[in-house]
């Protein structure tokens, strides 16, 4: 656990921008009053977790009445999060105990969305998680207790917690005697975790590295594009809605907002809860020119 500021984590997603999506320069956003005025932007939704639906282990109480009113108003919705260090089955869970009612088919992971683009499996995986033995699909795969992990013909980094700056060292030793992919599932430099906490995610140590490292990487996670295609291609299949008509909510400008911006969706920044929990949000728009569709400061 980090007491990395947000600010600091802002200036840090600033400092590679090169590396993330290319998106419009939208205009200034037009500021909503409340849940109400949110819930009427668009026909459907794409939802980010952290900071949006809960901190740390806590849900957003206005969250919960958001996500009734979408029901209510039968507007359908997806939950798109790059929490990929757990299977969807306990992410679901997870989301149920905080009280919400989201089904197994609305949330969408990009832990999921991983398996959709791993194509013909490597012989072995180095697999960077805190449990590689609940892996959804069968792959022959190392954890970083075992010797073999650094001779694995590619990495999976889906989870920090079992991570360090000691093994990142060694990692990188051991890309720059043989270089091989990574499979980036979670490309988050930081998350909240409630009361001015921040977890370092994956992110921080394949985003910010040297650009030999950096060019064996593949990110799956938001703002890099292969989450929002496959949540869009469903959305059109199921809802028949097109990115216009959909509006993603997130609390962080460089993954939620800049990843929606560059795929034609409508985006939300959320102000009060995640990210920008203590302020900032106008300051971090003018200086990135990230610009989402609308900014609400609380439901």
């Amino acid at each position: 656990m980090s007491h990395l500021p947000s600010l600091e984590s802002f200036w840090r997603y600033e400092s590679i921008r090169d590396r993330l999506p290319l998106s419009p320069l939208l205009p200034p956003a037009t500021l909503l009053a409340s849940k109400e005025e949110l819930v009427e932007v668009s026909k459907g939704f794409f939802l980010d977790a952290f900071g949006v639906l809960n901190v740390g282990e806590k849900a957003i109480k206005e969250a919960l009445e958001f996500v009734a009113m979408l029901r209510a108003k039968g507007k359908p919705l997806f939950v798109l999060t790059n929490s990929a260090s757990i299977p969807k089955e306990r992410l679901v869970a997870f989301f149920t105990a905080l009280g919400y009612d989201f089904t197994p088919h609305e949330v969408i992971s990009s832990r999921e969305v991983l398996w959709h683009h791993l194509g013909e499996p490597a012989p072995s995986y180095g697999i960077i998680a805190p449990e590689i033995w609940t892996l959804e699909r069968p792959l022959q795969g190392y954890g970083v207790w075992h010797e073999e992990f650094w001779e694995s013909e590619a990495f999976l980094f889906l989870g920090s917690d079992v991570w360090s700056e000691a093994l990142q060292e060694r990692l990188k030793k051991a890309l720059r005697q043989r270089a091989r992919p990574i499979w980036v599932a979670n490309p988050d430099i930081t998350a909240p975790r409630g009361e001015g906490r921040y977890s370092l995610e994956p992110g921080f140590y394949t985003l910010l590295e040297e650009e030999a490292l950096f060019e064996q990487m593949r990110f799956i996670g938001k703002p890099f594009p292969s989450i929002f295609e496959h949540a869009l291609a469903r959305a059109k299949e199921e809802w028949n809605l097109l990115a216009s008509e959909i509006a993603m909510v997130g609390d962080t400008l460089h993954t939620d907002i800049l990843g929606a911006n560059a795929m034609g969706i409508k985006s939300v920044l959320l102000e009060g809860y995640g990210f920008f929990a203590q302020g900032g949000a106008q300051e971090a728009m003018e200086q990135s020119q990230i610009h989402p569709s609308y900014h609400l400061l609380h439901y």
